[in-house]
């Protein structure tokens, strides 16, 4: 009986990873360059940071859409606890690791205030996103520590908090895997503005329609109106609302780059540093500002290109010590309850960071 458990294991193991990856070889690319778009705007090199940075991560969300929506549409209640097994180790242990550097660093050359304590509270918790900014961004990016330095972790507090929602709707719920309704749940999201999950149900929405429809994206139609559609939502989000328009062209572009293919590895080198790239890239601008303050004749752009290089070669080492080894090994160590124990842990934290979130508003 064990024999056949464990045999089981291995396969929902091999399908869950081979589904994560997903047969997409531009989407490796793609992960790669919306990490970079983020480095290289807290580099100070590209013109209104703050609004194509959060595009690019608006990308990201659509993305994770797509491909976890398409793991869980596969996925039965007896195979979650494999499916929050695989979230924790690929998520919390490079995320932990930089929430861990970051913290230590400032710790080291700040003080420890109530206000910082509030701010690791939160990314401990999954809950940056929902707290961090209050009142304002204005007032609480300078309390934050290394002045803001980690304010990205919000976009991964977000991933988090989707991975939990989504397996009770899609997984447990009768009409989970029904487009129609998540057409109801992106249109409610979108309508009240919350820009972050209406971008990652609209991947999830695209999810759910290929199951029924097949590859829908790929015919010409569809192609000219995603193209058109990138563009119009372009036109929207720069001059009319940018929550109008970001959800869709977040969708559009991952619908347009999920074109089946062979990945290489060069691709595949890129795509797999993109996540540790984009949580310890800040290390880049903080060594080089650093060196900067040194080196008179060091100025931009040449502080902003040296901090990219950097960060991306902080997000390969990053990959190289952790990712790599992490994703190599975890099969060692999974067991259903295990997976059970780990997905408790993350609803646990989530409502914790959310009560104390508002105890500490009021």
């Amino acid at each position: 009986m064990s024999s056949v458990s464990t045999s089981a294991d291995r396969i929902d193991s091999e399908r869950s990873q081979a589904a994560e990856i997903g047969g997409y070889p531009l989407f490796d690319w793609l992960r790669f360059v919306l990490a970079s778009i983020v480095a290289l705007g807290h580099a100070e090199l590209i013109a209104q940071s703050e609004i194509v940075g959060n595009l690019a991560v608006q990308v990201f969300f659509a993305l994770s859409g797509w491909l976890i929506g398409g793991i869980l549409l596969d996925s039965h209640l007896s195979q979650l606890p494999r499916f929050f097994f695989n979230r924790a180790t690929r998520i919390w242990v490079p995320y932990f690791f930089a929430v861990a550097v970051l913290y230590a660093l400032s710790a080291a050359r700040e003080p420890v205030t109530a206000r910082w304590l509030e701010f690791f509270f939160y990314d401990v918790t999954f809950t940056h996103n929902w707290f961090s900014l209050r009142p304002d961004a204005a007032t609480a990016l300078p309390q934050m520590p290394l002045k803001g330095t980690g304010n990205a972790f919000w976009s991964i507090s977000v991933e988090e908090q989707f991975y939990l929602l989504a397996p009770a709707i899609v997984v447990a719920m009768k009409f989970g895997r029904n487009p129609f309704l998540w057409i109801l749940v992106s249109s409610f999201l979108w309508f009240f503005h919350l820009v972050d999950f209406a971008s990652i149900s609209l991947g999830v929405l695209a999810a759910t329609t290929q199951r029924l429809y097949g590859n829908f994206h790929l015919r010409t139609s569809i192609v000219a109106i995603l193209v058109g559609s990138c563009i119009l939502s372009l036109l929207v989000l720069a001059t009319l609302s940018y929550a109008r328009g970001a959800p869709f062209f977040a969708i559009s572009t991952v619908l347009l780059c999920a074109r089946p293919g062979s990945r290489h590895s060069i691709g595949m080198l890129a795509g797999a540093i993109s996540y540790p790239m984009y949580l310890n890239h800040w290390i880049g601008g903080f060594v080089v500002h650093g060196i900067a303050k040194r080196i008179d004749w060091l100025t931009q752009p040449a502080t902003g290109l040296l901090s990219y290089a950097v960060g991306v070669a902080a997000g390969a080492f990053a990959y190289v010590m952790i990712d790599r080894t992490v994703m190599a090994n975890r099969d060692k160590f999974y067991s259903p309850q295990f997976g059970t124990t780990l997905a408790l842990i993350a609803y646990g934290l989530v409502l914790l960071g959310i009560s104390g979130g508002f105890s500490l508003v009021k």
